[in-house]
């Protein structure tokens, strides 16, 4: 009876859970677009020309796709389906990727540094003052669910000491 009900209760979790899969797809925590909405959410904030818009989502796009390129999951699963594990080729698919995530934040930064060109002299100044706020705690956070964090906190009672 208790097999019965663990397999009814599972099944019924997954049931409902599984629209809520569905309506987001893409790769979950892998996917690009946290950390694009990591970069453009200070942006959002300033007053950005159409032109300027353009061409931030341009370069992003770029950045994207030559992300995408370089990403080589087969060989991940190649060495794991292999009928022996071959520790050399793990330690050269290991600095591989040690290599991919230096070139991967050498990019970033090039980014980073093409968009803030992008940028007039007073939102350039508005940007470092949106960072330095965020950095100190007092300005709006710039991930989303950061907002939920403080609520919460706020829900809490101070501790009498």
């Amino acid at each position: 009876m208790k097999t019965n009900t663990l397999i009814l209760t599972l099944s019924t979790v997954l049931l409902l859970s599984s629209p809520l899969a569905l309506a987001h797809p893409g790769k979950g925590w892998q996917g690009e677009g946290q950390r694009h909405e990591r970069t453009m959410l200070p942006l959002k904030q300033l007053d950005l020309s159409a032109e300027q818009r353009a061409q931030i989502q341009s370069l992003m796009q770029q950045h994207r796709e030559a992300r995408q390129q370089q990403r080589n999951p087969e060989a991940m699963q190649q060495l794991l389906d292999a009928p022996q594990f071959d520790e050399l080729a793990a330690q050269q698919l290991l600095a591989q990727r040690a290599e991919q995530r230096e070139q991967h934040q050498l990019a970033r930064l090039k980014l980073q540094h093409q968009i803030h060109q992008l940028l007039t002299p007073e939102q350039r100044q508005q940007l470092a003052e949106l960072r330095s706020q965020r950095q100190s705690g007092e300005g709006k956070p710039w991930r989303q669910h950061s907002g939920e964090r403080k609520e919460r906190k706020a829900r809490q009672p101070a501790n009498a000491g």
